[in-house]
């Protein structure tokens, strides 16, 4: 998707081009408008994720798709 991105967000092309893949994938109910609303659902929590993951305690576990950290460093985390 180079060139695809325009000031921290995405062209119209990159949406076209998102919008197409996702209907061959999963059918007609993915539109643009939908696309761009769950990115704009998504986007704060994927910066808090980031930032977590920035964090040198915390990692990801990609086989159980979840982070994974010591029960007392998410307690000081979220205080």
């Amino acid at each position: 998707m180079s060139g695809m991105k325009s000031g921290g967000g995405l062209k119209s092309k990159a949406y076209t081009t998102i919008e197409k893949s996702m209907m061959n994938k999963f059918g007609p109910e993915f539109s643009k408008d939908k696309i761009k609303n769950k990115l704009k659902y998504y986007k704060p929590n994927l910066t808090a994720m980031k930032e977590m993951l920035n964090t040198s305690r915390f990692c990801y576990d990609p086989i159980n798709k979840c982070f994974d950290v010591d029960p007392q460093v998410w307690s000081d985390y979220i205080e």
